[in-house]
């Protein structure tokens, strides 16, 4: 069952990094820059690391997880975190991942570093303990055509907040003037969602938010600049919306495509 959901996890991330096998991709990372990053980050004990999103491994791991969790940094890995994750937790994580997939796919590849995804679980640690974490996880290399390739990402023991085993909801926070959207979902939302938009629909409306415009999304459809307009003045109304930033906005809200 374990093996079973780091299976899921892992093709989920895959999906979201979009990944070309001919492309070089050298871990040549300069950390200190990367440091001015934590300001955006709660304060606490916490450790951070650097996380290949297609190969779903950890390419650097900092040496204060051993004080936090217990483990030293070359046996830290997704595998790791995906198998001790309180079973409480692990069905949630595995719909979280899913849905930080389903964001970052419809987001315009030029926010995607303009982004933190934020929420927390349960972690087994080496002496066998729990302790509430809480992820936090930002976006530091992509490809040209959207996809994640590697994500900073910050684990903070935040234990001595929680008063009971009530989990948070799924947030992505915006950085430098973006607009946040918080509990996109919460730990007990259904994972389907009744969305009012047609397949067809749905195919424009990613078109749209990626910043094409309508007869740049014909040609791509192989429709008529006529059927286009049609769709879009369809969309606006049955999503009651009336500019794209708050389509967009509702779309990623509601959980819609």
């Amino acid at each position: 069952m374990r093996s079973l959901k780091f299976d899921v996890v892992k093709q989920t991330w895959s999906e979201i990094s979009k990944y070309d096998r001919e492309i070089s991709l050298p871990p040549d990372f300069e950390l200190d820059l990367y440091k001015k990053l934590f300001d955006r980050f709660h304060p606490g004990p916490y450790y951070y690391y650097i996380f290949n999103v297609f190969e779903a491994k950890m390419e650097f791991v900092s040496p204060e997880v051993t004080s936090v969790i217990g483990y030293k940094p070359e046996d830290f890995s997704p595998d790791l975190v995906v198998h001790n994750i309180h079973p409480e937790d692990q069905d949630r994580f595995v719909q979280y991942e899913q849905k930080v997939t389903d964001f970052f796919t419809q987001l315009p590849s030029n926010k995607i570093p303009y982004y933190k995804v934020h929420y927390d679980y349960r972690l087994r640690c080496a002496n066998n303990c729990y302790k509430w974490i809480l992820q936090q996880v930002s976006t530091i290399q992509s490809s040209d055509d959207g996809g994640v390739i590697r994500v900073l990402g910050v684990h903070t023991d935040i234990s001595f907040l929680k008063t009971e085993a009530t989990p948070s909801g799924l947030s992505f926070i915006g950085l430098d003037g973006e607009p946040s959207f918080y509990d996109v979902l919460l730990p007990y939302d259904r994972q389907e969602v009744n969305s009012p938009l047609s397949i067809r629909e749905k195919e424009i409306v990613n078109l749209m938010l990626s910043g094409q415009k309508s007869e740049e999304i014909a040609n791509v459809l192989k429709l008529s600049i006529h059927t286009i307009k049609t769709h879009r003045k369809n969309i606006f109304r049955k999503t009651e919306c009336k500019t794209l930033t708050e389509l967009g906005a509702k779309i990623i809200k509601q959980g819609w495509i």
